[in-house]
């Protein structure tokens, strides 16, 4: 259980070479820069830095605009894994540096991405435009009438629109007022009859055959006929679809050759915002500049040679942290508890006055995890998968933590899976027990393990009183639970234990214990009616043994996870069974079942396991010495937000 020992770091130098410190300090990645007194900025200072932010922020959304324009037209295909964890471009330092060498390309390729997508907008907003038009038109193509002679004539008046369903109520309302007409029917379209009426001016005919649905309607045409001009929209859109089609490929080009470019320049604008971000914290006088912050113990002589090759003259001192002074927090432990910090930096990072829990929460969670899977076949899967996405994929070190993390509580589910003897729920031999006979006895070890845990959780407690100076606590309070605990336990499985004589023993030594509790509360405490107001407070501390118990069986989701893989196991390698055995393809079947049934209940299972071993992690195990409540160790580095190098160069 490690936290890294820190160095309090102050750095001095000349303000003109002042961006070549932080970048040198950015590259290592090494050196957290904590805020100085800000009334110190001068307002000409801060205006620089004002200016320059605004700058990069404006290079990175005109990238980001491109980068948007580029997954719109060619969008990236992610695996199933990358659908979940984000893809990076993997390119190598030299690539990099070639990239950043073409500063004036990226200009210029801006503009013509912003070109073609701008061209790309107006183009589908022409084309929006010509479907509506040719939609309206459509019904009207037939109508072989010029646009002037619509007007009709001193004594015939044309009319165009159109009824809904079919003529005969129009040509019978018509007929009746014996009204002469002339309809001419030019299609039905969406229900609606269109047509051309043509009407004596003299007969006002315009009533009547408004009341039988007739809506008149003109076709908006500069000249000719509809048909010539529908051909011209259709061909005119045919001709913009085309030019889409080309601006389209373009663009697509461009992505497939340039979006590394672009991605690898938005990176580098953001890390360049990360540096001016650290420059507002600097101190600044009239020609030098301080800089403060924090350091691993350990790379504090790193530092010193990196920055030694500078050849810039600077002043550079480290000390110890300062009583009471608050310290970031990094995590550092053996290969093995390596990926247990996963756990630990999920939840909470621990206090400077804390320890880390990372080597003790390894142990119970490999095992918790294990017995919530409980299957050697599911545990072997997971840790084959975890293991081949670890040497594949290009992960951060929290990633390459969680990959190790599921590798070793695949590794759980393997040892708890081979002592049940089930293997893809299969029971290939006779294990130490059977979990679907015998789940009493999984319940057991659950408790027990919980009991277990919950005791190294308060010997931990203890021994943090003990290194903060506290002996009295961890004896009074930590060790005095301890003991009215085993004898509650004592006192009631005694019979059980073969240890039925004594039982009156561990009674009165529970009684005892209880005492000593509440005398633990009294103590430290001045005056008659101090004291007795502290004793309600130490048998609450009693009653708190409610609590611990209830905790305990908390652990008891550990045996229903494992039950219930089981049991679904179980069923499908029945159906695998019963369909094995029929006639022609029943083999196939068996195979698919017990591949899709399998599967299904491995992903059920991994996920349920994490979540609830982590929860007893978290609420049960964390409850009894850990509290949490660091700032975890933040340095300035370089943060590749879209690519991923291959080889970092050496520093």
């Amino acid at each position: 259980m490690a936290i890294v020992p820190m160095k309090h770091v102050e750095l001095y130098g000349l303000i003109r070479h002042k961006s070549s410190f932080l970048s040198e300090l950015q590259r290592l990645g090494l050196v957290e820069i904590s805020p100085m007194a800000p009334e110190e900025v001068t307002p000409e200072h801060s205006a620089d830095l004002n200016h320059r932010l605004t700058e990069i922020d404006e290079r990175l959304a005109e990238i980001s605009r491109v980068l948007a324009i580029f997954e719109r037209f060619a969008p990236q295909k992610p695996n199933l894994v990358e659908q979940f964890a984000g893809m990076k471009t993997v390119i190598t330092w030299e690539e990099q540096q070639n990239y950043l060498a073409e500063k004036e390309k990226v200009e210029e390729l801006c503009r013509a991405v912003f070109h073609h997508e701008e061209e790309y907008s107006s183009l589908e907003q022409t084309r929006g435009q010509l479907e509506r038009e040719i939609t309206e038109l459509l019904p009207w193509k037939e109508l072989d009438l010029p646009r002037q002679a619509w007007k009709g004539s001193p004594k015939i008046q044309i009319l165009l629109g159109s009824v809904e369903g079919n003529l005969d109520a129009l040509r019978e309302a018509l007929a009746e007022e014996k009204i002469p007409f002339c309809a001419y029917e030019l299609g039905a379209f969406e229900q609606r009859t269109y047509l051309v009426l043509f009407l004596l001016r003299a007969d006002k005919a315009e009533e009547i055959i408004r009341n039988k649905g007739f809506m008149p309607f003109m076709p908006e045409i500069p000249e000719g006929t509809v048909g010539a001009y529908l051909n011209s929209l259709i061909e005119r859109k045919g001709e913009v679809e085309e030019r889409l089609g080309t601006l389209k490929q373009k663009i697509e080009v461009l992505a497939e050759q340039q979006r590394p470019l672009f991605q690898t320049f938005y990176d580098y604008w953001y890390n360049l915002k990360l540096q001016v971000e650290a420059d507002r914290r600097l101190l600044l006088g009239k020609d030098v500049f301080a800089l403060a912050g924090w350091v691993e113990a350990e790379q504090a002589k790193r530092v010193e040679q990196v920055l030694s090759t500078l050849g810039y003259p600077y002043y550079l001192r480290f000390r110890d942290p300062e009583a009471g002074e608050e310290i970031p927090i990094a995590l550092k432990n053996s290969k093995l508890a390596r990926p247990f910090e996963a756990l630990v930096e999920a939840f909470n990072y621990p206090h400077q006055d804390e320890v880390d829990p990372s080597a003790a929460i390894g142990p119970f969670f490999f095992l918790c995890y294990g017995m919530a899977l409980g299957d050697a076949g599911y545990g072997l899967v997971l840790a084959l998968i975890c293991t081949i996405l670890l040497h594949k994929m290009t992960m951060r070190p929290r990633g390459k933590k969680m990959a190790r993390l599921m590798i070793l509580s695949g590794l759980g589910a393997v040892l708890v899976g081979l002592l049940t003897s089930s293997i893809f729920a299969f029971a290939p031999y006779q294990g130490i027990f059977s979990v679907t006979d015998n789940p009493q006895l999984l319940l057991i070890i659950s408790l027990g393990l919980g009991l277990f845990q919950l005791y190294v959780g308060t010997i931990i407690s203890a021994w943090i009183s003990i290194r903060q100076g506290k002996w009295a606590d961890a004896i009074w309070e930590k060790g005095f639970w301890l003991l009215f605990l085993t004898g509650l336990l004592l006192s009631v499985g005694a019979p059980t234990l073969g240890l039925g004589a004594y039982t009156l023993h561990f009674r009165y030594g529970t009684v005892i214990t209880a005492a000593l509790l509440v005398l633990g509360n009294v103590r430290g405490k001045k005056g008659i009616f101090a004291r007795i107001m502290a004793i309600p407070g130490g048998l609450l501390n009693i009653y708190n043994s409610v609590g611990f118990f209830s905790d305990v069986l908390s652990y008891s989701r550990l045996m229903a996870l494992g039950l219930s893989g089981a049991v679904m196991g179980s069923i499908i390698n029945l159906f695998v069974e019963m369909t094995w055995g029929l006639p022609g393809i029943g083999w196939l079947f068996s195979i698919i079942i017990f591949l899709f049934g399998h599967a299904l209940n491995m992903g059920l299972n991994v996920l349920g396991a994490y979540v609830h071993s982590s929860r007893l992690q978290y609420l049960e195990f964390f409850g009894t010495f850990f509290g949490g409540g660091g700032r975890p160790f933040s340095p300035l580095k370089i943060e590749n937000i879209n690519i991923f190098l291959k080889r970092e160069r050496e520093v």
